[in-house]
């Protein structure tokens, strides 16, 4: 097949996907989508990966504005439930070919939604903070020098810049962004207004309890579950009772987080075939085992701990989120040491494996504490 073929069929399949795929133009993923949309996850990555290879050729093919809108759509599908593991592929290729293109076809607001998915994947697969505040910003600034009618598009950027700051710890930076956020958010019904402010109520509850304001955390989690309610997302609701699960526990209330960790897995036991084995469901287990193991339930700390685990490994999530997963299994076969002592060194050991992974500098692998394993995760699901 000569190179004119090759591209033809290369754009031919392209553009089929990109007309089938959901769009990320309408800023949520409404979960009824979920289905319809995973059936071309493999497909898209099989794209993304022959463009990838292709570019060591002597005749590579050339990036088009549809396959990085393609990259583009498909991380966005992605970025809160990877249930494929390829938004580090999609993302890295789609930005890689936007750099590609002829100066003429490139254009600022898939420059800026690119870079906001660049950051969204330094928080979700790398833990480099830094990096994602920098995307973020540079995504913002585009943004800001367009000056056409965007707030939508800018409380994600305010969002997700939001996220990699509190991450750093610089909460009150944070917190401004996601004022600015709400008010624009504030004072509409429809469902993607209504989305967006569930999750900026969600992340503001998050910066609230890393400034100790507990009471205020909870209020604000208080408002996203009467939100997700309203728009029936299981998602959502599992992902707020999780959060809230978390709040509990450092408020030190075991009692209250095991209601709401219940209450996540009714959700998603109550929701479509898949919600139970999601990715959103190995962070229940993750929260789960957290509360066995505050309560002295070693049986159940076990079992909830080899679930998140066997999720993390079925979804390929980042090594980070493994490392933390097996951390916690650590902890938990440590609370019965007489018996899992092997069990308890096999997790620690499989940890510090995946820690390895990361990028040089990400993490200290002499500190083993339970500190430094949250640090490998952004504040969103710590």
């Amino acid at each position: 097949m000569n190179m004119a073929d090759r591209q033809e069929g290369f754009d031919g399949a392209v553009k089929l996907l990109l007309d089938k795929f959901p769009s990320r133009g309408s800023l949520v993923i409404m979960d009824a989508l979920w289905e319809d949309g995973a059936k071309y996850l493999q497909q898209i990555a099989s794209v993304a990966e022959n463009w990838r290879e292709s570019q060591l050729n002597q005749a590579p093919l050339k990036p088009t504005v549809e396959f990085c809108n393609l990259m583009a759509d498909c991380a966005w599908f992605v970025h809160d439930n990877d249930a494929a593991g390829i938004l580090s592929l999609v993302i890295t290729t789609g930005y890689v070919a936007y750099y590609r293109l002829p100066d003429a076809a490139k254009e600022r607001i898939l420059e800026a939604d690119i870079l906001l998915l660049l950051c969204i994947r330094h928080l979700r697969a790398e833990g480099d903070l830094e990096s994602a505040e920098t995307d973020g910003k540079k995504s913002l600034a585009i943004r800001e020098q367009l000056k056409i009618p965007q707030d939508l598009q800018m409380t994600n950027c305010y969002n997700y810049i939001a996220i990699a700051l509190d991450s750093q710890g610089r909460h009150q930076e944070a917190k401004n962004l996601l004022d600015k956020s709400r008010e624009i958010l504030e004072g509409h019904q429809d469902e993607i207004h209504l989305r967006l402010l569930c999750q900026n109520n969600l992340n503001s509850s998050r910066n609230l309890f890393s400034m100790h304001d507990f009471k205020g955390s909870e209020q604000k989690l208080d408002q996203a579950l009467i939100q997700a309610t309203s728009f029936k997302s299981w998602y959502s609701l599992a992902f707020i009772h999780q959060t809230k699960a978390a709040l509990y526990l450092r408020w030190n209330n075991p009692n209250d987080a095991s209601q709401q960790v219940q209450l996540a897995r009714a959700t998603l036991e109550g929701s479509v075939p898949f919600a139970s084995i999601s990715w959103i469901s190995g962070i229940v287990s993750y929260r789960a085992s957290s509360v066995a193991q505050r309560q002295k339930d070693t049986a159940a700390a076990i079992d909830e701990a080899k679930q998140a685990v066997a999720i993390a490994r079925l979804y390929k999530m980042p090594p980070g989120m493994g490392a933390r997963f097996e951390h916690l299994l650590m902890k938990a076969y440590q609370m019965a040491p007489e018996t899992y002592y092997e069990e308890a060194e096999e997790a620690r050991q499989e940890a510090q494996w995946l820690r390895k992974l990361l990028p040089p500098g990400r993490t200290d692998l002499e500190d083993e504490s339970d500190g430094a394993f949250e640090m490998l995760v952004d504040i969103s699901v710590r």
